[in-house]
C-alpha cells in the first residue's frame, strides 16, 4: 500500500509539474515573444489593420488571402 503511496504522489506530483509548464508557456512565455524585435512589427499590423490572426493558418479562408499581402506590403514599408 505506501508503494502505491509513493507511485500515486509522484504521478501527481509530474502532472502538476507538466499543467504549471503549460501555464508559464500561455501566460508568460507567449506574451514576452510578442515584444520580440522580430514579432513586434508583425504583431503591431496586425492589430492595427484588425486582422483576424487565427484565420491566417486557415489557407483557404478569404481573410488569409487579402490579409497576407498587407503584411508583406507593410512590412516591406517599414524597412524603408
Amino acid at each position: 500500500m505506501p508503494e502505491n503511496k509513493q507511485k500515486f504522489s509522484l504521478r501527481l506530483g509530474k502532472f502538476l509539474i507538466g499543467v504549471a509548464m503549460i501555464w508559464m508557456f500561455m501566460f508568460v512565455a507567449l506574451p514576452l515573444a510578442k515584444t520580440l524585435p522580430v514579432i513586434k512589427p508583425i504583431m503591431d499590423i496586425i492589430t492595427e489593420a484588425d486582422i483576424d490572426a487565427n484565420q491566417y493558418f486557415y489557407t483557404q479562408s478569404e481573410e488569409t488571402f487579402q490579409a497576407g499581402p498587407h503584411i508583406q506590403f507593410r512590412l516591406e514599408q517599414a524597412r524603408k
